[in-house]
């Protein structure tokens, strides 16, 4: 979710970043929906989730 944040939503850059597949970051992009119950389409959960990711990311130390 990080890279396609980073990426501005798009999966094909995102992929790229990553060094994988486009439709390997849809999939785990679906997968993080289902988990989580939220859905990236939606403004309002997609808040959420970034502030959740921003938050993750203050608690874990950083090397």
């Amino acid at each position: 979710m990080e890279a396609w944040l980073e990426c501005g939503g798009s999966a094909g850059q995102a992929a790229g970043r990553l060094y994988c597949h486009r439709n390997t970051v849809l999939n785990r992009l679906r997968r993080l929906e289902r988990l989580t119950s939220r859905s990236l389409s939606r403004p309002r959960e997609l808040i959420e989730m970034t502030l959740a990711l921003d938050a993750f990311r203050l608690t874990v130390p950083q090397p």
